[in-house]
């Protein structure tokens, strides 16, 4: 089995029967390496190192397993979450098992034990690009594939994402959806466009705010700046609702973990930055202003209990009595793109 292990260190991410051979594992010491479970399969003939596997973040797995579809489909193309997880963009909250494939072929199914599913429809070849060694939708044919067939928190989040990487700009998602024109569940993707914010600055905030819209409550205002009676700044908010002089604070564990070490002192630092936290709320609070924050596994267990809470403060709030100062963003985020991202660990060029 060394020979096994030393032969895998050798091999791409994902590789097949041929590759093996080449690094010297034939196809009954890869079976062997299967039982043995040194090697996991991810679909007929493709194969990953199961340490890299089980090194691999969710996200990644989900890269890994896109390589292995796209490969056992090369007619197809990577669409919908798995394009928009090869765009680095967020993936949905519950990231599906399988990948995302769009043929134009009638006939075409999907990949054996559910590693793929294969969606029809038109592929114009503005509509199609390479990335990595994979053919994708576009940035904008995913993000309007996204908005008919994600739940709708979910897609709003990867076309905020999108829209404030500067990836697309907004007359891109309106020719793509003029497109699109009777497609299945366009008129849900009309609905997630009206939504869009690409202020907001992580998926979290998207995902949340646009749940809560679904509950009934109006969206609020995105990162407007507070200052306090003597011109202090006090901090820039996630959402506001000025109707009640209520903030609204999408609290992801970045927050205060995100930007420490993990190997160091981040613990300490954690506890600093929640000290920090607790200080700038009550300041907010001196000013007159109401704050509501919640974390994911609240909105997610009880999203209806979230938006009874951000309710309730709305009614105590009075913006008369804020003492402050309230400052909207100055400026949209640029839409001009960015340079290419660095391509994943897995990229294809090693395949």
């Amino acid at each position: 089995m060394l020979h096994v292990t030393g032969a895998l260190g050798g091999l791409p991410p994902v590789f097949d029967l041929r590759q093996a051979a080449t690094a010297g594992l034939s196809s009954r010491v890869v079976e062997r390496a299967l039982r043995g479970q040194l090697v996991r399969r991810l679909g007929r003939g493709m194969f990953v190192a199961e340490a890299v596997w089980r090194e691999s973040s969710p996200r990644d797995r989900h890269l890994l397993i896109t390589v292995a579809a796209a490969r056992l489909r090369p007619w197809a193309v990577v669409s919908h979450h798995s394009a928009a997880c090869q765009f680095g963009l967020p993936l949905p909250l519950t990231i599906p098992s399988w990948v995302a494939l769009t043929t134009d072929r009638s006939a075409a199914t999907g990949l054996p034990g559910g590693l793929a599913r294969l969606e029809p429809g038109l592929l114009p070849a503005h509509h199609v690009q390479t990335r990595n060694g994979l053919r994708l939708t576009s940035v904008a044919r995913t993000v309007i594939d996204c908005m008919r067939e994600l739940p709708l928190p979910d897609a709003v989040a990867i076309a905020d994402a999108a829209l404030r990487r500067g990836l697309i700009v907004e007359a891109e998602l309106s020719a793509v959806r003029r497109e699109q024109r009777g497609w299945p569940f366009i008129t849900t993707a009309d609905t997630g466009l009206q939504l869009l914010n690409p202020s907001r600055e992580t998926w979290f905030e998207s995902w949340s705010f646009i749940r809560l819209w679904q509950l009934g409550v109006d969206l609020p205002e995105s990162q407007v700046s507070v200052h306090d009676h003597r011109g202090r700044f006090l901090g820039r908010v996630d959402g506001l609702w000025r109707d009640g002089a209520t903030v609204a604070e999408a609290d992801g564990r970045g927050k205060y973990l995100g930007q420490f070490d993990p190997n160091g002192a981040s613990a300490e630092a954690a506890a600093l930055s929640v000290v920090a936290e607790k200080i700038r709320e009550d300041r907010m609070r001196d000013c007159g202003l109401e704050l509501v924050r919640w974390d994911l596994a609240e909105i997610q267990r009880d999203p209806g209990n979230v938006a009874e809470h951000i309710t309730h403060a709305r009614q105590r709030g009075n913006i008369s009595r804020f003492t402050g100062r309230l400052v909207p963003p100055t400026a949209r985020l640029t839409t001009a793109p960015l340079a290419a991202a660095k391509p994943p660990f897995w990229a294809l060029e090693a395949c």
